[in-house]
């Protein structure tokens, strides 16, 4: 058949009805609450992470799928002589990039893309390979095209409440108890495919969020989409950024994606999460 399969990580947090009208193949993570180990997609919510984390106080755990279950993944496709572009979570995130490359090693036809991004960012990198795809972009002129979009991705983020960051390790007890005496709110911006806190706000987190949108529009930015990964429990106050977002950003849509496992047991409720494009 010899056709171009575009596959991706779970971590691209589509949800299932949006990959297959794109015609994406996903495969799932893993996440692990205590002696359940679960496929993340497309069944585990951030409800479920969250609902785990306050009955027993501990944080669900994730883990990339091994290079096996790649080989297995992939096989579905070549061995039927077709071709497969794998959109990867960011290599600088996880392991989920190697691992898909070690099972690509064994198998003819089998190209892995680093997406450099992880949610939405990786989303609109997928999204933007169908496009290609079903232009008839193939081989390295897809690629090439693939590349330079991926440099024009911009990505922050903004949690609410450190006590995920803390618990995972990744925010001291000191931080942890300043950000939230003092009401900061940090920004992790996603650069060179690894997330890296950046400014902090202060103050209510639905001014911050405000805030962020408006840090995030100051450069010029393509109108068609944005899109947005959260975590926020609230459809008001998420409705309510949205909005925000379209009108002062002037754009055509804002696709706005609840965060899987990979963010939701990371960051915890209420992060709220842009991308967009910016312009050439």
């Amino acid at each position: 058949m010899n056709k171009l399969i575009l596959t991706a990580d779970s971590t691209f947090d589509l949800t299932p009805a949006m990959a297959a009208a794109l015609d994406i193949e996903v495969i799932a993570s893993w996440v692990r609450m205590d002696s359940d180990e679960l496929p993340d997609y497309p069944d585990v919510t951030m409800d479920d992470l969250f609902a785990f984390h306050d009955r027993t106080g501990k944080l669900p755990q994730t883990a990339a799928a091994a290079p096996a279950e790649y080989t297995d993944f992939f096989r579905r496709f070549t061995d039927r002589g077709d071709r497969v572009l794998h959109i990867a979570k960011s290599s600088g995130m996880s392991s989920c990039f190697d691992n898909a490359c070690m099972a690509a090693a064994e198998l003819p036809g089998v190209t892995v893309f680093d997406s450099r991004n992880i949610s939405s960012g990786s989303a609109m990198i997928a999204v933007e390979a169908a496009r290609l795809r079903d232009l008839g972009l193939d081989g390295q002129e897809l690629l090439d095209k693939l590349e330079e979009y991926r440099g024009r991705v911009q990505g922050a983020f903004i949690v609410e409440d450190l006590t995920y960051l803390h618990k995972g390790g990744r925010c001291s007890s000191l931080a942890h108890f300043g950000a939230n005496l003092l009401h900061l709110r940090p920004q992790i911006v996603i650069r060179d495919g690894v997330m890296s806190a950046a400014k902090k706000y202060r103050g209510r987190f639905d001014n911050c969020a405000l805030e962020l949108i408006d840090d995030m529009l100051a450069a010029p930015h393509e109108t068609g989409a944005a899109y947005v990964a959260h975590t926020v429990t609230d459809p008001q106050r998420l409705d309510g950024y949205v909005r925000y977002l379209r009108e002062k950003g002037g754009f055509q849509r804002v696709v706005a994606l609840p965060a899987g496992a990979a963010v939701s047991c990371h960051c915890g409720p209420n992060t709220f999460g842009v991308f967009i494009i910016k312009s050439v």
